[in-house]
């Protein structure tokens, strides 16, 4: 697999693609910041298809942590405060200058509050205590089952071990970095562990913020999951938090997020322009160029490097901007 390592001197702007850079949906202050595509593990029902086992994707990216703190400074005259989440499309621990990286932010005061999610598996007592000095504030942590047979079914990795998981939680528990285990509900395959999932919560006394399977284009599928909308998922919600007497729905303001002025969408869907092309694209047949200080992505593209090519604007949903390349 190509790694294209996403530097000021690339070109490749940080806005506008799903699996890198920065991501900034809706009116809040919420940036998705994403500093590398890498994930150790391929958990069966993941939503972007990430880890060792892809079969859709032909290209990593890591992006540059001076690059990327430059254009997460230039969102603050929009957004004034910020919640920084390192989420990734893959597994932010992966990610060599992370420490670095999140020091690197702590010292900007409009950064209110900073939070990643991450599986875990590469965490230790020690770097969690790098990450508390360096200024991270929260940590979601992927927890999906209880039990070892089916969390290690659910990682899609031998190395996957619940009982060392269980230990990062109580380490990432005893440090003045907050917890919060973020399981997602797969009905129909882990609902014999959601409990014990929630007991441990109870057992930490930490947040519980349980996330709703969805499946997309790309995502992996398991045929056991029944899928379910969103009221049968709340009502779900609302008859464990009943049972274990338990908060299990949480607000913007509960999370840390507030409402914030959205950044400016520039470029427009149906627009026709030529462009070059700066790198191969994150899946198959794609290209990534730019455009008026945005990533694109140019979907039924096989064109090389630096090649000129034509392209329209297909959408621009949430600043994630993809073409096409026409004639």
């Amino acid at each position: 697999m190509a790694l294209v390592n996403v530097t000021k001197e690339s070109g490749i702007p940080l806005i506008g693609h799903l699996a890198f850079g920065i991501v900034a949906r809706g009116g809040s202050n919420l940036i998705q910041v994403r500093p590398t595509t890498i994930c150790n593990i391929s958990c069966p029902f993941c939503s972007t298809d990430g880890g060792p086992f892809s079969t859709t994707h032909k290209t990593h990216f890591i992006v540059e942590p001076s690059y990327l703190v430059e254009a997460i400074k230039e969102l603050i005259p929009i957004k004034k405060t910020l919640h920084v989440n390192i989420d990734s499309v893959g597994e932010p621990t992966t990610y060599p200058d992370l420490v670095k990286f999140i020091t690197a932010l702590s010292k900007i005061p409009e950064i209110k509050f900073m939070s990643m999610q991450t599986n875990g598996t590469l965490l230790t007592e020690e770097k969690i205590k790098e990450l508390e000095q360096a200024g991270l504030k929260r940590i979601n942590l992927s927890i999906h089952a209880i039990s070892q047979d089916l969390a290690k079914k659910l990682a899609g990795a031998n190395i996957y071990d619940i009982e060392h998981i269980k230990q990062v939680a109580r380490w990432i528990n005893n440090s003045k970095i907050e917890l919060l285990l973020a399981p997602v509900y797969l009905p129909g395959v882990n609902d014999n562990d959601m409990p014990g999932i929630i007991k441990f919560a109870k057992e930490l006394k930490c947040k519980i913020a349980i996330q709703k399977y969805e499946e997309y284009k790309y995502s992996r599928k398991m045929k056991e999951i029944k899928l379910q909308n969103f009221y049968k998922f709340y009502q779900q919600l609302k008859k464990w938090e009943k049972e274990f007497d338990i908060r299990l729905v949480y607000n913007g303001p509960s999370l840390n997020v507030e409402r914030a002025p959205s950044i400016d969408q520039p470029v427009k869907s149906g627009e026709r322009v030529n462009v070059r092309v700066l790198a191969q694209g994150w899946m198959k047949d794609q290209c990534i160029s730019s455009y008026k200080n945005r990533c694109i992505t140019i979907n039924k593209c096989n064109a090389s490097i630096n090649d000129k090519v034509n392209i329209k604007i297909t959408d621009v949903k949430n600043n994630i901007c993809l073409a096409e390349q026409v004639k």
